[in-house]
């Protein structure tokens, strides 16, 4: 089968459309590309398919460097360059907002994506680790299988010294071996945060430098793995926040609440996990914290906020949480999202409360795979007019 992709969506795939009508989504193909394809999975209505060969190839095609390329399910992106990449997670951030949440790029501001370097920039990694083998790798693309590994090129330098001497490693999934288990049950999950000296391995807590502050952080609890562009985020944030009272739920170790509170601002930080939020407590100790699940505060929630910052995980907002945040009246809310679908989902519901989105910045957190973070500054109708 003969077909021409028509573009990007979330996740990667290309899609393409038959003369039949039928979609077929397409891994590892780029937009305008002429491929012969075989079908991997048929759905019916739809279907998926794998690239048999390339046609005619588009010019932003380039030779992936990686090694590991076609057997690693880590980085799936490594077909165009950084610049490439870029510009094409944009079109499936538009093309989700407009599709999914009905808003149009004319009706806001873009501004220009953020980007750093695209290799070697991660400090955080989940390695799997066969005991018994000795062997140390990454699974397969959507597989079970390990692929042992012994340099990753996105990896920071000093987390690559743990794949060259493991035994460290090793010894943590001894440690693990009964409660942190690989997807099939046969490796054992070993995550691995890099501070600014000294690796989290067990547990253990690390000091990281974001900016121009120090955190406490451990493997155990979710830090964003690109340390290197991570301070422009959280600066962008603080800058967009408005007023003396701010927000941040889903506060995770106080990353947001640092940048915020710096400015000399009351910050109320709203985390349900108990780990994150005693990190927390360290990391930022003048904020005003709660540990509760976002969705079940609203009935503790103080007036005269003027800024609410959410950071959802992929799966978004519980739906009655936009709701509830306009219930606050804020002047501005700034949703940093990870999952542009969701974001879309949830830019309606804000819509419904008469929040609108007035402008929008992608963060390129994540090179070489279809991942990045968007930040969205909504703003409400009757405040702007």
């Amino acid at each position: 089968m003969v077909l021409t992709t028509e573009k990007l969506l979330q996740g990667g795939m290309a899609l393409a459309t038959t003369r039949e009508g039928k979609k077929i989504f397409i891994s590892d193909a780029l937009p305008d590309e002429t491929l012969k394809v075989s079908i991997t999975q048929d759905k019916g209505g739809y279907a998926f398919a794998k690239i048999d060969e390339i046609l005619q190839r588009s010019e932003d095609r380039i030779e992936p460097a990686c090694p590991y390329w076609s057997v690693c399910g880590g980085c799936d992106f490594q077909y165009a360059e950084i610049h490439v990449q870029a510009r094409l997670k944009e079109s499936i951030v538009e093309d989700n907002l407009r599709r999914l949440g009905g808003v149009e790029r004319t009706s806001f501001e873009w501004e220009r994506t953020v980007s750093g370097q695209g290799w070697a920039y991660r400090n955080r990694a989940r390695f799997h680790v066969d005991v018994p083998a000795k062997t140390v790798g990454f699974l397969a693309r959507q597989s079970n299988v390990l692929v042992p590994i012994t340099s990753c090129a996105v990896l920071q330098e000093k987390l690559n010294t743990l794949l060259v001497n493991p035994e460290n490693l090793f010894e943590a999934a001894q440690k693990s071996r009964f409660d942190k288990r690989g997807r099939n049950n046969e490796y054992l999950q070993v995550p691995v945060f890099l501070g600014d000296d000294s690796f989290s391995l067990s547990g253990k807590a690390v000091r990281i430098t974001i900016g121009s502050h120090q955190f406490m952080v451990t493997n155990e609890v979710f830090f964003q793995s690109n340390s290197l562009l991570l301070p422009s985020m959280a600066e962008y944030v603080a800058a967009c926040a408005v007023g003396d009272v701010v927000m941040d739920l889903y506060s995770g170790v106080g990353t947001f609440s640092a940048f915020l509170a710096k400015e000399g601002r009351t910050v109320i930080s709203v985390e349900r996990d108990q780990k994150c939020l005693a990190l927390a407590k360290q990391n930022v100790p003048g904020c005003e914290y709660v540990i509760s699940a976002v969705e079940h505060w609203n009935k503790k929630l103080k007036s005269g906020v003027q800024t609410v910052v959410v950071d959802p995980p992929r799966v978004g907002l519980d739906a009655c949480v936009p709701a509830m945040i306009a219930s606050f009246k804020p002047k501005r809310i700034i949703y940093v999202s990870c999952n542009s679908v969701t974001l879309a989902r949830d830019l309606q519901r804000f819509r419904q409360e008469g929040y609108t989105l007035q402008k929008l910045r992608m963060f390129d957190l994540y090179p070489q795979t279809f991942h990045h973070e968007v930040v969205a500054i909504l703003e409400k109708e009757d405040i702007l007019t």
